[in-house]
């Protein structure tokens, strides 16, 4: 038995693709493995939103290989931008708060993810942010 699962691309002819996205603070200045364990916070709290709100998306976000961004930005307004503007715009957005017990203070904002939704829709919240 294998220890990796192959991530599979099944019904990847859908008409619009779909996608997530984690947005990252920079001016946290987080160690590479911080950014990767709030990023993996943001996107089971997506998924678990999505799962209650938009079933049949996140059924063929999974089926299409879970499609992800990250993206950064250099402030905590600039994040309460996205945020604010994903909400409006109706697409999944949450947010994770820092719990304190190695390198920020508890209650620090580090990321929101957004969607899974359609990968325009993502794109017209963080297309014009930089890869992190």
């Amino acid at each position: 038995m294998s220890l990796f699962h192959k991530v599979m691309s099944f019904g990847s002819s859908l008409k619009n693709p779909l996608k997530m996205a984690l947005v990252v603070r920079t001016d946290l200045k987080m160690t590479k493995g911080k950014i990767a364990a709030q990023c993996s916070h943001a996107a089971i709290m997506c998924y678990q939103e999505s799962m209650y709100e938009n079933g049949e998306t996140l059924r063929n976000w999974v089926l299409t290989g879970q499609p992800k961004i990250v993206v950064k930005v250099d402030s905590l307004e600039q994040m309460k931008e996205i945020f604010d503007r994903a909400v409006k715009d109706g697409v999944t957005a949450k947010g994770v708060m820092d719990a304190g017990k190695t390198q920020l203070e508890p209650g620090t904002e580090t990321v929101i993810g957004l969607g899974p939704d359609d990968a325009e829709k993502i794109d017209k919240i963080v297309g014009h942010l930089k890869l992190l």
